[in-house]
């Protein structure tokens, strides 16, 4: 029969261990073989559903047989181990396995249930179902982050590796930046706890599990194939491929690690973000200064990544704040009145970065010179359609009188003039001008009208009754009543300049082939936009009149 200490059979039997109860299902329980803690080793829930089958029985007698070296040993009764017993029985057995993987050896300490192992019970089950979980994928290295593809990639890849598991845990650790496994003098259990400084079951299988052995070798080969298809097509698979053939994960996670996130990568960072930060001004013409803004924060925290690697100085708040600040070089009035009030420190804004660049977005001038006016009104007429949209500055983009072309912003007229020169501008261009009327004739004598044979040049002037033939003219063509009606609902910003162009329209007789329908969804949305009877009596007037 086996033999085991007294401390150990009380341990089988006690209330807050084991719980048998007595003697008998104790003695019955070791002559299955377990005497020791690192004897549960050996049992899995298969070979303790057979232990308490066997427990039933009763184990004979064994007689003496000096020559045969065999020593005389008294019956064992059956006996029944309880299920509670079986249960926690099962929990002390996966603990001495989880002990031994970390290179620990277990005792009456580290095993005992209602101090430990009831605590590891519950973190090991929800150990397993991570495990059943699917690993999460493995970000690709990209190209296009420049020096920091690495850097950025190292810690997500780093990441789903501790996701991903082999045989005994999470493959990182086969990433861990030391291989030997610390002493355990050094890295003691905590009071009442399964794991030491790490903090944790998963940290103590990141920080202990051992390399070398045979499922080190199966799970650095499952990190290198991961790190291949990373950085495959890239221009660091070069580093990678020299560990193919060990297939060590890794040696080739080391050397990325080495030759594209080392010091001197970081000191190239630490030089262009901080050219950012001190150099790279702001005018208000290319970006928002909200994207300025990003670029400042996204620096800064570039440095304090840096300073983990290097030494680095990392800027306060208040430095950050006068870097923000000197990099704006924008003169627009409502721009620098907050850079004064920030200068003043109001709200304490020159001591906080993020205050700081609140404000200052809330008045960026890039911005607001795209954002549409507000009192333009959202209605929209069914029959009107452009030609080809809109820009992005929010212009037409069709064919613009003078005037018209006069009342644009410098952003909507470059948006405009860039489009016509376009395949489909130039198209669009010529239709709308044809349509419209503005088709030129040149006279017999020259290739322009007038008697010199040149082109007579538009100065963009009219009087009220050229102004007035026009509109007659414009208004009897279908296009042009689209036109017009675009002009009421998108263009006309004060109501004098709406009354001067219902004035026109009103001295008009419109005898055209206009669309047979003029809806009255048109008619209602202008009326939101006017907010006058005038307008819309005279645009319902227009809308008759071109239905004949």
């Amino acid at each position: 029969m086996p033999v085991a200490t007294n401390a150990f059979k009380q341990y089988l039997k006690s209330e807050p261990n084991m719980k048998m109860g007595s003697n008998a299902a104790v003695n019955r329980f070791i002559k299955e073989g377990i005497s020791t803690y690192l004897d549960l080793a050996d049992f899995d829930k298969a070979s303790l559903d057979i232990l308490a089958k066997n427990a039933h029985r009763t184990v004979p007698a064994v007689e003496a047989d000096a020559a045969a070296g065999i020593i005389a040993e008294p019956a064992v009764p059956g006996t029944v181990i309880s299920t509670v017993s079986m249960v926690r029985i099962a929990t002390a057995c996966e603990a001495v396995k989880y002990y031994v993987a970390t290179g620990r050896v277990p005792d009456g300490t580290s095993m005992h249930y209602a101090n430990v192992l009831v605590n590891f019970k519950v973190d090991y089950e929800a150990f397993k179902e991570l495990k059943k979980q699917d690993a999460p994928d493995v970000p690709d290295v990209k190209d296009n982050d420049g020096d920091r593809k690495i850097i950025k990639w190292l810690p997500i890849f780093f990441d789903c590796m501790s996701r991903k598991y082999g045989v005994k845990g999470p493959v990182a650790y086969v990433l861990r930046e030391n291989v030997e496994v610390p002493d355990v003098a050094d890295d003691p259990l905590l009071l009442n706890s399964y794991y030491g400084m790490s903090g944790s079951l998963q940290g103590e299988l990141l920080a202990r599990l051992p390399h070398g052995d045979a499922l080190y070798r199966s799970d650095n080969k499952t990190v290198y194939m991961c790190i291949e298809k990373a950085c495959r097509g890239t221009s660091v698979e070069s580093t990678v491929k020299a560990y193919s053939r060990s297939q060590d994960g890794r040696g080739a996670y080391m050397a990325l690690r080495d030759h594209h996130a080392g010091d001197s990568k970081y000191r190239a960072i630490l030089k262009a973000r901080t050219n950012l930060l001190t150099n790279i001004k702001w005018n208000a013409r290319q970006n928002s200064l909200e994207k300025h803004v990003s670029n400042h924060r996204q620096a800064h925290e570039d440095l304090q990544d840096c300073s983990t690697h290097i030494t680095v100085s990392v800027a306060g708040q208040p430095q950050r704040v006068e870097w923000l600040l000197d990099s704006i070089s924008s003169q627009d009035p409502t721009l620098q009145a907050t850079i004064g009030l920030i200068r003043s420190d109001v709200n304490n804004m020159r001591n906080d970065f993020e205050k700081a660049a609140a404000a200052l977005i809330e008045v960026d001038p890039y911005s607001k010179a795209r954002r549409p006016h507000t009192n333009k009104s959202s209605a929209q007429i069914s029959a009107i359609d452009f030609a080809s949209g809109r820009g992005g500055s929010g212009v037409d983009l069709r064919w613009h009188t003078p005037l018209e072309f006069k009342a644009l912003s410098h952003e909507q007229r470059d948006d405009l003039v860039s489009w016509q020169k376009t395949p489909e501008g130039k198209a669009t261009l010529a239709k709308s001008r044809e349509s419209a009327g503005f088709g030129r004739k040149r006279s017999k004598g020259g290739s322009g009208g007038g008697s010199n044979g040149k082109r007579k040049q538009h100065d963009g002037k009219q009087n009220p009754d050229k102004q007035k033939k026009w509109l007659k003219r414009f208004a009897k063509k279908p296009e042009g009543l689209k036109h017009i009606m675009s002009l009421l609902a998108d263009r006309a910003e004060g109501e004098k300049e709406t009354n001067a162009l219902i004035s026109a329209l009103t001295s008009a007789t419109i005898n055209s082939a206009a669309p047979a329908q003029a809806p009255a969804p048109a008619i209602s949305s202008v009326n939101a936009k006017h907010n006058g009877s005038a307008t819309v009596t005279t645009l319902n007037s227009i809308l008759k009149n071109g239905g004949k």
